[in-house]
């Protein structure tokens, strides 16, 4: 547990250096030493998505879920990961989950915006089926 911790907070200063790849090599790590810690999948997905990984990121949250269900980060991280997949319906899902058991701003946000292009796509697809 001391070593995870240890690894995480180098993970850190990684990751406030820019130095994103070295930030998750040091999170693998730590998910090694402690793969019960469901924050540690968080954190690294988070890096996955600046990353523009998101397929890694997904894999990392539903982990994190099934370590930790009732936590808002990895339905958030998820939901941002599908944003770049263009997986608008999954998107909101998970974002709506995330507000649900955790309100922020920032989720609501993305929330807002992702509702709004499934409501675009399915106005087109309705209306594609009309002609």
């Amino acid at each position: 547990m001391k070593q995870a911790n240890e690894k995480k907070r180098e993970a850190f200063h990684a990751l406030g250096a820019g130095e994103l790849h070295k930030a998750v090599d040091l999170l693998t790590d730590a998910i090694r030493l402690n793969p019960q810690l469901a924050i540690l999948y968080v954190n690294r997905a988070s890096i996955y998505v600046k990353l523009q990984k998101p397929k890694a990121a997904i894999r990392d949250c539903d982990k994190a879920i099934k370590i930790n269900p009732d936590s808002p980060q990895p339905y958030q991280w998820r939901g941002k990961a599908f944003q770049l997949l263009g997986r608008w319906h999954k998107a909101a899902r998970d974002l709506e989950l995330a507000s649900q058991l955790d309100y922020a701003e920032d989720t609501n946000f993305m929330l807002t915006d992702v509702q709004r292009r499934v409501q675009k796509r399915n106005f087109a697809h309705n209306h594609s089926n009309c002609t």
